[in-house]
């Protein structure tokens, strides 16, 4: 029987460890796709310079390019992780059929983080610049966290973002 490749569906807010997870991951040979990366070029650069319309646009290039990295990954028999919010179960469930559609078997793994790390976490980006660096106000946070779609009966795996990664631990779940 042949097995197939894993998506690793990395979900959570901002802040939450998507980035540190999947970068974890990598080490073990484990390709990342970010979705701050593929938008940095084209949106990030220029932040409230652009047009609503113009920035969905930006978005769903961005999509494009990703679900075009997941399904080259899937044809080659290799698993992958994909860094995105993955905020609402619709999304999540678009995304697990397009995998599956790609002969892939998806995986998603929400990083439950509480509200005062996420705020600390990304207070301590302030400064930063780059894809992984983001800012976010405050304002924006709780936004995130109120519109946030818990995962649900999707069967998944949870990981306590308030603690630093087990991944020895980790890699026994996935």
């Amino acid at each position: 029987m042949e097995t197939k490749p894993k998506v690793y569906m990395i979900s959570g807010i901002s802040g939450s460890g998507k980035t540190a997870f999947s970068k974890n991951l990598e080490l073990y040979g484990i390709p990342r796709i970010s979705t701050d990366e593929e938008l940095w070029p084209d949106y990030y650069v220029y932040p409230g310079l652009l047009s609503k319309e113009h920035l969905d646009y930006l978005y769903k290039q961005a999509a494009e390019r990703i679900f075009a990295k997941v399904r080259n990954f899937c044809a080659e028999g290799q698993a992958c992780s994909v860094d995105m919010p993955f905020c609402k179960k619709a999304q999540r469930d678009d995304f697990r059929a397009r995998i599956e559609n790609f002969g892939g078997e998806p995986v998603l793994i929400w990083i439950n983080t509480d509200l005062d790390v996420l705020k600390k976490r990304l207070s301590d980006r302030a400064g930063k610049n780059g894809p992984n660096n983001l800012p976010v106000s405050e304002e924006e946070i709780n936004m995130y966290w109120n519109g946030f779609q818990k995962p649900s009966g999707e069967n998944h795996i949870e990981i306590d973002g308030n603690k630093p990664f087990d991944f020895e631990e980790i890699l026994k779940m996935i």
